[in-house]
């Protein structure tokens, strides 16, 4: 079951598809890029550089997601954020 909370309708609310979102970033960071540190430069492998090893990498725990979510019995949409600095 998922986790969501109503007070207006507690035991009525319930989801129909389940949503994911996804970057170019997190595959690449969920294909093993390297770790991002907060207040330090991105690493090449997020700026500036392809990496489409990493991106394919990525896709499984992608996979991963929307095998889980299936799971519950919902629809699922997955759906790409475009960032600037995302290659």
């Amino acid at each position: 079951m998922f986790n969501i909370r109503c007070r207006a309708s507690p035991d009525i609310l319930q989801p129909r598809c389940a949503v994911i979102v996804a970057t170019v970033r997190a595959l690449k960071m969920h294909g093993g890029g390297p770790s991002v540190v907060a207040g330090r430069p991105l690493a090449p492998e997020y700026a500036s550089e392809e990496r489409l090893d990493l991106v394919t990498a990525g896709c499984a725990n992608l996979a991963r997601h929307i095998a889980n979510a299936r799971k519950f019995g919902v629809r699922v949409v997955v759906t790409h954020l475009h960032c600037q600095d995302a290659i």
